[in-house]
């Protein structure tokens, strides 16, 4: 075995360490079919963006990847491998394994979209090992569901022009911001068809509405609106503090108008019965939990999706909010090194993806050198 291959060898064995069992055996089945320790290193970094990925988006209760569960990835949605395909496009991820502590030179990277298509190939093949032909003692598959099964990749790169097409069909556009904040608060009601949806809705209109109103007036993250406690809050200057991806503290904007709704919902918190020690912004109640506590990042995106589906843009949801307020922003604010610093780009070639989505402005270029 040459050296190189020595050292993949170790790397692996370490490295395995921090993943769950299941893809330790996943991985043995690969070793079986004479997989090189490269590959199979490839394998698991692939496997690990998606893991840390479902621990940040709140997927999972599990602290470390070690425990995410079967459970876990059989509730997977289409929509939700869908939102991750996105946020590997916008994101500029550092390519490490559990054992690193510090990014090499060239770990940070702008993803292509043949890079993105191998790395859903990874999960492809342990997601169909584990949904047929992985079982355990009683002859039944690991996972009821393949939900990458329903996950198709195109292996044509896509023109940033092409790829600003798709998002702008599935993303709120000028009036359609205020339009689409406004209905959660004022039109969903009518949507609500028995007295308990009713109540429901009313005792969490203004928290829904400002979470929203939020993430479209400064382009936030969802897990930062999520990990927001009171403290965080800087209404006199219209700034949140935050703790961005890589551990890089930050504070960002958001508008006037986002303010109100906020304001607004800060007014009625203590509906929510927190403690007093209770240091989340936003709040929710569950039952057998008298006591408010901090809102979950898949009940955000499921809040979401329920107003879209009602308001007519079933494809809007709460990670395309933040394209809608980049591509506003830009369409207001023709300059993507100020929109690079909002939305904590550490490069302006992610942020200026968001140009491209503006057609109308392209159009009028071209039209004005002819």
């Amino acid at each position: 075995m040459s050296v190189s291959k020595q050292r993949d060898a170790l790397q692996l064995l370490q490295m395995i360490q921090a993943f769950p069992w299941y893809v330790e055996q996943y991985i043995e089945h690969k070793k079986a079919k004479k997989h090189s320790p490269s590959t199979l290193l490839g394998y698991l970094r692939d496997i690990s963006f998606l893991f840390r990925w479902m621990m940040a988006e709140g997927l999972t209760s599990a602290g470390e990847m070690k425990d995410i569960s079967l459970a876990d990835l059989n509730g997977l949605k289409k929509e939700t491998m869908e939102s991750y395909i996105l946020y590997l496009q916008e994101s500029h991820l550092y390519e490490r394994s559990a054992l690193l502590t510090k990014p090499t030179r060239s770990s940070r990277k702008e993803y292509s979209d043949r890079t993105i298509s191998r790395k859903i190939s990874s999960l492809k093949s342990l997601f169909h090992y584990l949904s047929a032909l992985a079982e355990d003692e009683n002859g039944n598959p690991y996972l009821s569901r393949n939900v990458l099964a329903k996950i198709e990749m195109d292996n044509t790169e896509l023109t940033p022009l092409a790829r600003a097409h798709a998002i702008r069909a599935k993303i709120l556009i000028d009036e359609e911001i205020y339009q689409f904040v406004e209905f959660i608060y004022h039109g969903y009601l009518s949507h609500c068809d028995t007295p308990k949806k009713q109540q429901y809705h009313m005792h969490n209109r203004e928290r829904d509405t400002a979470l929203v109103a939020l993430i479209l007036s400064g382009g936030f993250r969802v897990s930062e609106i999520v990990s927001l406690n009171l403290r965080d809050l800087a209404l006199e200057k219209n700034q949140l503090r935050l703790v961005r991806k890589g551990r890089v503290e930050d504070a960002p904007f958001f508008s006037d108008w986002g303010k109100e709704y906020l304001i607004r919902y800060l007014q009625v918190r203590d509906k929510y019965n927190p403690t007093p020690h209770e240091e989340a912004v936003f709040l929710a109640n569950a039952p057998g939990k008298p006591e408010g506590h901090r809102i979950e990042v898949r009940s955000v995106q499921k809040l979401v999706k329920k107003y879209a589906s009602a308001f007519g843009i079933p494809d809007l949801s709460v990670h395309k909010l933040r394209h809608s307020f980049a591509t506003q922003f830009l369409r207001l604010n023709p300059d993507p090194h100020q929109l690079q610093a909002q939305l904590g780009h550490s490069k302006i070639e992610t942020t200026m993806q968001y140009a491209h989505v503006l057609e109308d402005a392209l159009s009028k270029a071209v039209n004005r050198t002819t």
